[in-house]
């Protein structure tokens, strides 16, 4: 790495479906977006010291500096993600003891494409540049750093929608194709509630109610949604998934909730109740915003635009 540098790159994500049930061996299908997050690393001139500075798309997000090889914090101008990421870094070297381990000086800087509380993967894009720079198992990072299924993990590192499932605790990726006739009457509508995908997952293994039966049933519709000709089946399934996932929370769906009044389907992507909700319409582009506005809701984006080309 001596004068030049080493870059990574990492596309976000978006889950279509099989939300939770994906932790139980669902079929989920997934949609890596063209928003992602890059890592660059070069040689500084402060010996046994990494330089972190991150930003995203609104500016500067966080900096600090580490001791190398200890990993503790030298300075920041944020504790709380500043001990996020030595936890990251530690957890890295277990899996690979020659990570950050000599004393040569390090630069390091980040960029995130988009809004780090939007949910669409600031931390699984990062887990996974810090593997490839590694040299480990992002899939292992993840699941000893932040748990999860792993869906992010395999977005990160794709450029088409996949199938993902767990089969005995393993990932199973199966690239397919999401290319729907009526794309132009789907949107992605940020709710401005980001959710902790940690705490969402503990309220699943808490309170969830279900069995084999909706685990398969969400599994059907993930492949029937990926095939989908017309925009009426597309809607129906998304309804359908919406119902059994309801249940299985034991809580109401967020259009039973916030868009009652919706001619369209609504349906949550991720943890419920926060993040990204899936909308088909027939209105337009600015008659939607036009609605979304008289909910206070101001950040969308149409299928179309995230799509990786």
């Amino acid at each position: 790495m001596k004068n030049s540098s080493t870059y990574f790159y990492s596309n976000g994500k978006l889950l279509i479906t099989g939300e939770y049930l994906v932790l139980e061996g669902a079929k989920a299908l997934a949609l890596p977006i063209n928003k992602g997050q890059s890592l660059e690393v070069s040689e500084s001139k402060m010996k046994g010291v990494l330089q972190w500075h991150s930003q995203h798309l609104g500016g500067n997000w966080f900096n600090a500096e580490l001791s190398i090889p200890q990993l503790e914090i030298i300075e920041t101008d944020n504790v709380k993600i500043a001990k996020r990421l030595v936890a990251i870094l530690k957890k890295t070297k277990e899996f690979q003891s020659e990570f950050l381990n000599g004393e040569v000086g390090l630069k390091v800087k980040t960029k995130l494409e988009f809004l780090p509380w939007h949910g669409l993967g600031s931390s699984s894009t990062l887990i996974n540049n810090i593997a490839k720079w590694a040299g480990v198992d992002a899939f292992e990072l993840q699941k000893s750093s932040f748990g999860g299924s792993g869906y992010d993990i395999a977005c990160a590192n794709s450029n088409s929608p996949l199938f993902f499932e767990l089969k005995y605790s393993e990932p199973l990726i199966e690239e397919t194709t999401f290319n729907l006739e009526f794309s132009d009457n789907i949107y992605f509508v940020y709710l401005g509630k980001k959710q902790k995908s940690i705490e969402s997952i503990k309220s699943f293994r808490k309170n969830a109610k279900f069995t084999s039966n909706e685990i398969d049933e969400i599994s059907k519709i993930s492949r029937a949604i990926s095939n989908c000709k017309k925009l009426e089946e597309f809607e129906y399934l998304v309804e359908t998934h919406e119902d059994i996932i309801s249940k299985v929370l034991v809580r109401p769906t967020i259009k039973s909730i916030a868009f009652s009044d919706f001619s369209g389907s609504v349906k949550s992507l991720g943890g419920w109740g926060g993040d990204f909700v899936m909308m088909t319409t027939k209105m337009n582009k600015m008659e939607l915003a036009k609605y979304l506005l008289s909910k206070n809701l101001d950040t969308f984006f149409p299928f179309n635009d995230l799509l990786i080309k």
